[in-house]
């Protein structure tokens, strides 16, 4: 009886333990937010003065000119973050529909229809995952010149849109596990297999879609290396920011360039807090079922 006492109490201490732990992990992710946040309604002046003093004043100026103030300059023309907001937005939406579409198709086929290579292309698949991408760069990069995709929406398109990869054997483990008698039952219905996979298994994948969509979306959103490279002309909001904080540290605009940041960061933690219970819940099942 003493003995589970002990036990008892030491359960008890070990989560007070875990909870103090993940509570200053959870502070070290959140206060960044925060103190950039508060620094964003200060004056320059205040925030020189005292970096930890809260604001006198509320100053949303600074996000109007970081709009009117501030802007990047291309062969195609000036871009100020409104411009680099609306094409990020265009870039992540196409992006990750091709992306989701494409490695939807290809892990419904793999997962359930069998033909002489399907275990192959499931192993290139994982095979490709552990191929550093530093080291297709160079070809890559030739390739898309070759091609007369360099520079392109449609170029930036092609690289997002690969069917391989982490989204792929997720998809792969949803389809797995979802009964093939339901598109038996189609199919005795008079369905093709275009209406089995559109009608029926898309529709029952759909959270793991809808989660592996945010996901997917967010990555697309802070991508800096891959715009960076193959589309120099239209800046989207992860390069443009880059060069637009170096313009406001040159010149001192501190509170400016932490409102720059807010706006690229938080349509992001809004998605991410609108949909975390759909990417959690499908992502395990997903992955842990496949």
């Amino acid at each position: 009886m003493r003995r589970k006492l002990l036990d008892k109490k030491s359960l008890v201490i070990l989560r007070y333990v875990v909870f103090i732990i993940f509570a200053i992990y959870a502070f070290t992710l959140i206060f960044p937010f925060a103190w950039m946040f508060i620094n964003s309604l200060k004056t320059n002046q205040e925030f020189f003065t005292n970096i930890w003093a809260l604001p006198k004043k509320l100053n949303f100026g600074n996000y109007v000119r970081v709009v009117t103030d501030f802007s990047v300059t291309r062969p195609t023309g000036t871009f100020n973050i409104i411009h680099m907001f609306l094409i990020s937005i265009f870039v992540t939406i196409v992006g990750t529909v091709l992306n989701l579409f494409i490695s939807a198709s290809a892990a419904y086929v793999i997962a359930k229809y069998k033909f002489p290579g399907s275990t192959f292309i499931y192993s290139l698949a994982v095979f490709v995952l552990i191929v550093p991408v530093v080291g297709t760069l160079p070809s890559q990069y030739l390739l898309m010149q070759r091609l007369g995709l360099y520079n392109t929406f449609l170029g930036l398109f092609v690289l997002y849109s690969g069917g391989f990869g982490f989204n792929f054997l997720l998809l792969y483990g949803a389809f797995k596990n979802i009964s093939w008698t339901y598109a038996e039952a189609a199919f005795m219905d008079g369905a093709g297999d275009f209406t089995v996979f559109f009608k029926v298994m898309l529709p029952l994948a759909k959270p793991t879609i809808t989660a592996l969509s945010v996901i997917h979306a967010i990555g697309v959103w802070n991508d800096y290396v891959t715009p960076s490279i193959y589309l120099k002309n239209y800046p989207t909001l992860a390069v443009g920011l880059r060069h637009l904080t170096a313009t406001m540290l040159a010149r001192g605009a501190y509170a400016e360039m932490f409102a720059s940041m807010i706006v690229a960061v938080l349509p992001i933690i809004i998605v991410f807090v609108i949909f975390q219970k759909t990417i959690m819940e499908n992502t395990i099942v997903g992955g842990l079922k496949g």
